[in-house]
């Protein structure tokens, strides 16, 4: 793991700060930045940040005063967003599987936009969300990608046409047609080469008297700076081709995006202490108050392709560096960061570590392991 300077949080400034060890610390400006940034690459479209990627209300309300809508999973994330008083209209519900209370709550708030992929979930919609926009979450080719979606969600292409006369049958509104890349998406023509797939099925729709007013493309964007990737592109690379292959679409749609690890993911650090100091075998562990269960998670479920930025508060001085393991706080063995942190050399307990570009998924997915409480997170 390299050691990486971020000038916003700079060792100075995290000298000064009085917080209890281990908290996450985010950027207001950085959040809104990413946010307006990601939303100028596609002029026109509406832009739903994806609240599973970091549902901190703080960061919630960042974003909506930013102009973001949001796309939702739950009544619980829902609820979040009442609390900080999200219109209903910026809100479209994105699993295409739901409980009926679910549905029930968020039509019953005003949100009238649902995902389906299936007979039963339209006549679940139609039953408790009369008259809703639905749109339908077709199967695209994720391979390359880190996480895979295509098995648990999504129906063949072949089935498009035939569901959404469904919708329309049963009183609801013929929306539009989603899908999803999978996270992490290892290809620049991953978007693009899933909406060429789109290309028959609206013309088939056209032909039996649907014309959609949205495709959604979901998310996926990619992160780089914690994964190594065989390909090499940029964000710019990505725009084009999916702002190109839209224009080409048989007649003009609404655009719709989801990103979440994209916004987030390098707007916040981790502040962690060494607790432990031990020489086992070939390595030189450092054991820390925050782990893969209480902090980093995605550490855990990538399984060591997550590979975070982490340097010292603690100059290097005279000591030189060396390589060292980092362990959580917990009694599972699995509870290992890294194995390969260049770090310097006198580090003792006591001492503090930054993780970088930790904003993605590791504060909605921290859990109460073996007592140890969640990380605190702090905006500044």
């Amino acid at each position: 793991m390299k050691n990486v300077k971020k000038d916003r949080f700079d060792r100075d400034f995290l000298k000064t700060l009085k917080y209890q060890s281990p908290f996450f610390l985010f950027s207001k400006e950085k959040i809104r930045n990413n946010f307006l940034n990601f939303k100028k690459n596609f002029p026109g479209s509406s832009i739903y940040y994806a609240m599973k990627a970091n549902s901190e209300p703080e960061l919630l309300k960042i974003l909506s005063d930013a102009g973001a809508g949001f796309e939702v999973a739950s009544l619980y994330e829902l609820d979040i967003l009442k609390k900080i008083e999200v219109p209903a209209e910026k809100i479209i519900y994105g699993t295409a599987v739901k409980p009926v209370s679910h549905i029930k709550e968020f039509y019953d708030y005003g949100v009238d936009k649902f995902a389906f992929d299936s007979i039963s979930e339209l006549e679940k919609i139609a039953s408790f969300a009369p008259h809703a926009k639905v749109y339908c979450r077709v199967i695209v080719n994720d391979t390359g990608s880190i996480y895979r979606f295509s098995e648990k969600f999504g129906t063949d292409k072949e089935n498009v046409v035939a569901f959404l006369e469904c919708a329309k049958s049963l009183g609801l509104h013929p929306y539009g047609i989603s899908f999803h890349v999978g996270s992490q998406a290892n290809n620049k023509n991953a978007w693009s080469n899933a909406l060429s797939v789109l290309q028959d099925i609206l013309i088939n729709l056209k032909n039996v008297g649907i014309k959609l007013d949205m495709i959604n493309i979901g998310g996926g964007y990619p992160c780089t700076k914690y994964v190594s990737f065989e390909e090499t592109f940029t964000f710019e690379e990505i725009t084009k081709h999916i702002n190109e292959k839209h224009k080409k679409l048989p007649y003009e749609t609404k655009l719709i995006l989801e990103p979440g690890r994209i916004i987030v993911a390098d707007t916040g650090i981790l502040v962690a202490s060494v607790i432990g100091k031990v020489e086992r075998r070939e390595n030189t562990w450092l054991f820390l108050d925050a782990g893969v269960y209480n902090a980093l998670f995605e550490s855990l479920a990538h399984q060591g392709s997550i590979k975070y930025h982490v340097s010292s508060i603690k100059p290097v001085g005279n000591a030189g560096e060396m390589i060292f393991a980092l362990a959580g706080p917990t009694g599972d063995s699995w509870d290992v960061i890294t194995r390969e942190a260049f770090l310097p050399k006198n580090l003792d307990i006591g001492d503090k570590l930054v993780f970088h570009d930790v904003g993605a998924y590791n504060t909605v997915c921290m859990n109460r392991f073996n007592g140890f409480p969640a990380t605190r997170c702090y905006f500044i």
